[in-house]
């Protein structure tokens, strides 16, 4: 009786997180393009005399790059791209690298939501102050929920690996010479 349920519960789930990977790629995809764009049209604009440059350019493809950043850190987390010393864990035996791995997804998991956690406090501030942006008037708040929101979706991703990690066996780490995100299947009840 329980299986079924967790059966449709983990199908419903997998199409969620497909759903947000495919957002998250899409929003990075977007904001890139937009802050390219803008950048290109300021640079001809600063060369041609009779058109104004861009006074917001700047701005904008900063804050462009934060949105992308922090939203980005999600998706290196979820493809295991973030830069890491790695030569204790390539060095160590199989069963020590799963130790390894799992203590390595729990603190990064734990650093993620506690950053989410401040990271909301900080947005609660700037809304609370109603601070704007210099030349295009942004509420700052806009601008800074890109931290919680990145580092939640960065708890969640160590969250799923660390329960990947948990419940694989040793044996199955020491088959596969380069970790592939695409070979992980999290939601597996098998």
């Amino acid at each position: 009786m329980l299986r079924p349920f967790l059966e449709s519960w983990c199908i419903v789930l997998k199409k969620v997180l497909k759903g947000i990977r495919i957002a998250e790629i899409t929003l990075t995809s977007i904001l890139f393009s937009a802050a390219l764009l803008v950048l290109t049209l300021n640079v001809i604009f600063r060369r041609v005399s009779w058109m104004p440059a861009l006074d917001w350019a700047e701005e904008f493809m900063r804050y462009c790059s934060v949105w992308i950043t922090f939203v980005g850190m999600s998706l290196c987390a979820e493809d295991d791209l973030h830069v890491g010393v790695d030569i204790v864990y390539q060095m160590s035996p199989t069963k020590t690298k799963k130790i390894l791995k799992i203590l390595c997804m729990l603190a990064a998991c734990v650093f993620c939501a506690l950053f989410t956690v401040g990271c909301a406090s900080y947005v609660g501030l700037a809304l609370k102050n109603m601070q704007r942006s210099p030349v295009m008037q942004v509420p700052l708040w806009i601008i800074y929920l890109a931290l919680p929101i990145g580092a939640a979706l960065s708890t969640v991703q160590y969250a799923l690996k660390l329960v990947f990690y948990i419940r694989v066996k040793h044996e199955d780490l020491a088959d596969k010479p380069v970790e592939d995100a695409t070979d992980i299947n999290l939601l597996d009840l098998n």
